[in-house]
């Protein structure tokens, strides 16, 4: 039942794609076109059925790149006017051969290096604006098999001619059965039955009429016997090569290079579909490679394009064939009509190709130019209606080089407004790994906003680049000039020479105000950057400096800023510094008895990870790093504390291990208080252990609500 139905429809698209390229100067060849035509269908069915990551594949030539190529052979065509017939129709088949070949090898090179994924990013709306514009070319192609190469002044006078409207009016009906059984028909056998009706109820028409069919075939209802009298014959490969006039192909090879590009979007929008109505993963590499080759073995037989159909193939999944005997079914019954492709030409009305075309090409305008119109965004549904209106207007071309122009344009539209500044925040919320004394916390949280941190993601690029300058912008204008701009570059993919020359702006607002720019992480990017500093700026005006990462550079940035407001870490009795967190207290001084104090020298591990979470540590001066070792056998700084901060409470609250080192950055003095000595104090003297909570609590929550205003700036 698929071969019959495969085979219908490959000798009704064939018979139609033919009559479409082979017509007018070239009409001698549509018996060879009909032939090749059918030959690459059973070609492609077969190879593709052979080695498809799907095993259920049906291939078909085409119908959008079929458009293109009718446009391309009457281009060229057109350029010979003083060859012989012949040598047009061996031009043609040249057009087709290296456009199929063309085709194989831009698939089988994507698939090959594995770039399916990449040609994906071509814009949808340029795909389906593409797409309507090969509708367009079908139903122009088909109105040209009716009127001819005429004005379309003589085009409407022909209307009255009886032999015109012979064709056209049945081109129509047909049109819109056709359209109605895809639209409103589950049947398999609708669209076929209806094409073997229309041919019924032609020569019935006929017979009542009184027509015979030499009047037919002379009013060219019916093809001249002459165009299909060598319909059992095949070009050879050496008459295309030699026979033909390479000026005129080479003429239209900006048109040629534009099919395999459409092909690959429309074989990869098959396989989207087949994806999700198979239910399973289908490899688009495997896809292209395997369409590549099955298309250059076309190519060099002198046929048309094509890959996986994806209405066919479903219908074969539909009608429960299973396995790869879908693909090689049709083959084999496409190829039994070869033999008999002129009887079978001969006796098809025209209007039968005609009305198969302008149902393909309606077909396409609807689903691409209206019903697109539901899904895409008023702007791209604007880029699809602007290529298809230049086509009709134009050309295939210009359509072509509009859409690629949308494309470009789209793209840098769209990036532009994709956000850069990935995070703007000021040294009051955004902080360093470090745990700083009180007085110095107490510093950062007042002084805080004169330090402005942004952190930048994505490309950098002159229209990305403009974000960034008006959000510094906006900070030295409005309130408080900060005296540190930290520019962190750790998530930035790259910049182009524009973006780089317009931190040039920054640089300057940054002289101005008198403020020091810390630049992060020490990457190609933000050398590049201060390269450009450093030729904007001659006479040293300013700081600007970079850190290893961004931990690093907000270090810098709150170190200045203590020591410009004299409020560097401080060396305090270690009495002071509880009651700067807890406020004063009366019995500070016994929590501090109640601790062990310790001396430790640089370089000593006080804390293993791994270890048992036993005890608390206050810092009563000096400084520590706590670090874990990765996998690589590197170590990762986590944070660096500072007097008065507090270590190892998480893990002793939660009663595990030690997830970290601690080791002595600066001599040190701490006070440690024993699990077992908060035990006893809690029975002995509950007042003082709830001391000691609160201290530790308090220290959690503080460094809780840092991290939580992070978050909503992180978020906002």
């Amino acid at each position: 039942m698929l071969g019959l139905i495969a085979g219908l429809d490959g000798l009704g698209t064939s018979f139609a794609f033919a009559a479409l390229i082979f017509s007018g100067p070239v009409a001698g060849g549509f018996g060879m076109g009909l032939n090749v035509f059918l030959l690459s269908c059973s070609l492609l069915a077969a190879y593709c059925a052979w080695r498809s990551d799907y095993p259920a594949t049906v291939a078909q030539v085409q119908e959008t790149s079929i458009a293109i190529l009718a446009t391309a052979s009457a281009t060229a065509v057109a350029s010979m006017p003083s060859a012989d017939p012949q040598q047009k129709i061996a031009t043609v088949f040249m057009i087709l051969a290296v456009s199929s070949v063309g085709s194989g090898v831009l698939f089988y090179l994507c698939g090959r290096f594995r770039f399916g994924d990449l040609v994906r990013f071509l814009p949808f709306s340029v795909v389906a604006g593409f797409l309507a514009g090969s509708g367009w070319l079908l139903i122009d192609g088909a109105l040209q098999m009716i009127f001819g190469e005429r004005s379309a002044i003589a085009a409407v006078e022909s209307v009255s001619d009886p032999a015109v409207m012979g064709i056209l009016v049945p081109s129509l009906v047909l049109a819109v059965a056709l359209t109605c059984c895809l639209r409103f028909s589950t049947s398999p056998f609708a669209v076929p039955a209806t094409m073997l009706l229309s041919i019924v109820l032609f020569y019935l028409g006929l017979r009542i009429a009184g027509i015979s069919t030499e009047t037919a075939r002379a009013w060219h209802w019916l093809p001249h016997l002459a165009a299909v009298a060598s319909g059992n014959s095949l070009p050879s490969p050496a008459q295309i090569v030699f026979g033909s006039d390479w000026h005129a192909v080479l003429g239209v090879l900006p048109t040629l290079i534009a099919v395999p590009f459409i092909s690959i979007a429309g074989l990869l929008l098959n396989i989207s579909g087949l994806e999700v109505a198979a239910g399973r993963d289908i490899d688009a590499n495997t896809e292209l490679r395997v369409a590549g080759q099955a298309n250059i073995l076309v190519g060099v037989a002198g046929g048309a394009s094509g890959f996986t159909g994806l209405g066919m193939t479903l219908l074969a999944k539909k009608l429960g064939v299973k396995g790869r005997s879908a693909g090689w079914v049709t083959a084999a019954f496409i190829a039994v009509a070869v033999p008999f492709s002129a009887e079978l030409a001969q006796d098809i009305p025209l209007f039968v190709a005609v009305g198969l075309m302008m149902m393909l090409g309606v077909e396409l305008l609807y689903d691409w130019a209206i019903l697109s119109r539901k899904t895409l965004p008023r702007l791209e549904w604007a880029v699809v209606v602007a290529i298809l209106v230049s086509m009709m207007l134009f050309d295939f071309m210009t359509g072509m080089a509009l859409g690629l122009l949308f494309s470009v344009v789209t793209f840098v539209y769209n990036y532009a407004r994709l956000p850069v500044v990935r995070l703007a925040a000021s040294g009051r919320d955004r902080r360093s790994s470090i745990d700083r004394s009180p007085t110095a916390t107490h510093a950062l949280h007042e002084q805080g906003d004169l330090i402005h941190i942004v952190e930048l993601q994505g490309y950098l690029f002159f229209g990305t680049v403009e974000q960034v300058i008006k959000a510094i912008q906006h900070r030295f204008t409005c309130g408080p000039a900060p005296r540190i701009l930290v520019l962190d570059f750790s998530k930035v993919s790259g910049m182009d020479f524009a973006a780089i020359s317009a931190f040039s702006k920054i640089f300057n607002m940054s002289i101005a105000s008198a403020a020091d720019v810390v630049l992060s992480p020490a990457s190609t990017d933000a050398h590049r950057v201060l390269a450009r500093y450093r030729q904007t700026v001659t006479d040293g005006a300013g700081v600007v400096s970079i850190a290893d990462d961004l931990d690093h550079a907000l270090e810098t940035a709150e170190s200045r800023l203590l020591a410009e407001y004299d409020a560097a870490e401080e060396r305090a009795d270690i009495v002071f510094q509880l009651a700067r967190v807890l406020g004063s207290h009366p019995r500070l001084p016994h929590l501090v008895t109640a601790m062990d104090r310790l001396e430790m020298a640089r370089g000593e591990t006080l804390i293993h990870a791994g270890d048992h979470a036993s005890d608390i540590f206050v810092l009563a001066s000096g400084r520590v790093d706590v670090s874990v070792t990765l996998r690589s056998g590197r170590r990762l700084r986590l944070r660096s504390m500072t007097a008065g901060a507090v270590l190892g409470e998480v893990a002793f609250y939660l009663g595990g291990e030690r997830t970290a080192d601690v080791v002595i950055e600066q001599d040190a003095e701490l006070y440690r208080l024993t699990g077992s000595k908060l035990q006893s104090l809690e029975v002995d003297d509950p007042e003082l252990a709830i001391l000691a909570h609160r201290l530790f609590a308090t220290t959690l929550a503080g460094r809780l609500g840092l991290a939580n205003r992070l978050i909503e700036l992180t978020n906002a």
